[in-house]
């Protein structure tokens, strides 16, 4: 996500005038980011260079992060110990995290619903835990060679990606059809989409790649080959279709990643259609005109459920913003908007105890933090600054947080 570097950086960086190999290359690329500013990242860029103390504290964590990621075993679908139904275990597989062995049954089956009680037999599923790590570390260590021209960062994310998308003895199959099966009752569901929903990262990690020499041209046209069997799927499959069709944060996030796929993949027309028709078919339905949530407020984890919807509506925002479409400020003709979502939940980060629905854990008011940085950028540049103070967190980087959303 984008936001405003802190002016202690740009006045240590202003007098020097260094350009980053990607910032030059941008002319010459198939894509641009969509959920990082590539302006931040070129200051950024200069601020390493720039050696001085403020930017080293700036970049600390993040460098120490992807340096640790070098040696990071790359995973796989093919590492899993089940076999999905389709025979293959280059298709991805995984179970229904709240769905438990019925012990009135001999054999439990069919599995019952626990809503927020997640089984711990799901963890034996590989496919979810290692799509999310591989995610979150070629993000890591695509930025840190755009901030630092090291070609040990974009030589690692290459490897990561081509293990788990290109390679043919470890490739995951492009479609999600055996995600959040059910023991008992199906083989997969449209809402086991939602675990690839990080798949915006990977998307922005290959644009910085561009200019990488380790990510091959033969890389990039096998990876865009892959993301375009996968949007396909996405988009025509029965699961695909019914996850469009979901009204909660499963809806929200489906637009997530056929918007970003759409402008990944040149379909900007597409990512138009979807952005606009999100006024209607996810804000209006979604938000109350108080800014409540209600079918996240009806999850027994519906804190977390009610942040994890928002995110997704502020990250279609964002992609907004490239088509020209404000979503910051659209209010529904019921009143609802992502700013009135926003500031209802905010009044809970200081008193929880008054929060009356389900929580199966405390509520966190950190996890607010990164959608103000994002508020105070694009919706108002004041006033959400007190609480930004107010959920300070110890050691937090507004800069590189900004980045890793």
């Amino acid at each position: 996500m984008k936001t405003s570097i802190r002016s202690i950086i740009v006045a240590a960086v202003c007098v020097l005038v260094v350009v980053p190999t990607y910032v030059l290359h941008a002319q010459h690329a198939q894509c641009t980011p969509v959920f990082l500013d590539t302006a931040q990242l070129a200051t950024l860029h200069t601020a390493y260079l720039s050696k001085t103390p403020e930017s080293a504290s700036q970049l600390h964590t993040l460098l120490r992060n992807a340096d640790s990621l070098l040696a990071m075993k790359p995973l796989s679908v093919m590492d899993k110990t089940q076999t999905p139904p389709s025979g293959s275990k280059h298709d991805y597989l995984s179970m229904g995290p709240y769905w438990w062995p019925d012990t009135s049954k001999p054999d439990g089956l069919p599995y019952i619903r626990k809503d927020g009680r997640r089984n711990p037999e799901y963890n034996t599923f590989t496919d979810p835990d290692y799509f999310e790590r591989m995610a979150m570390a070629v993000e890591k260590l695509s930025l840190s060679f755009a901030i630092t021209s090291d070609a040990r960062y974009s030589a690692k994310a290459a490897e990561l990606l081509r293990v788990w998308f290109l390679d043919e003895n470890t490739k995951m199959n492009p479609n999600m059809n055996h995600a959040q099966f059910i023991p008992g009752i199906n083989s997969g569901r449209g809402i086991g989409i939602i675990e690839t929903r990080r798949i915006y990262k990977i998307l922005d990690a290959l644009c910085l790649l561009e200019t990488s020499r380790e990510w091959k041209k033969l890389d990039d046209e096998q990876m865009r080959a892959w993301l375009g069997e996968y949007f396909r799927w996405l988009t025509t499959s029965p699961y695909g279709i019914d996850e469009s069709n979901e009204k909660n944060n499963h809806g929200t996030w489906y637009n997530v990643q056929v918007v970003s796929l759409s402008l990944f993949l040149g379909k900007t027309e597409l990512a138009g259609h979807y952005l606009d028709s999100a006024k209607i078919k996810r804000i209006t339905p979604q938000i109350e005109p108080d800014g409540k949530q209600p079918l996240e407020l009806a999850r027994t984890n519906s804190w977390s459920y009610s942040v994890m919807n928002l995110s997704a509506f502020f990250h279609l925002a964002t992609a907004a913003d490239r088509a020209g479409i404000d979503l910051w400020h659209y209010e529904s003709p019921r009143g609802g908007s992502i700013r009135k979502a926003l500031e209802y939940l905010l009044p809970f980060t200081v008193n929880p105890e008054k929060w009356t629905y389900g929580l199966l854990h405390p509520i966190e008011p950190a996890s607010l933090y990164p959608l103000l940085l994002q508020a105070r950028q694009h919706i108002d540049k004041t006033k959400y600054s007190g609480w930004l103070k107010q959920l300070h967190r110890k050691s937090t980087n507004e800069v590189i947080e900004g980045l890793l959303d």
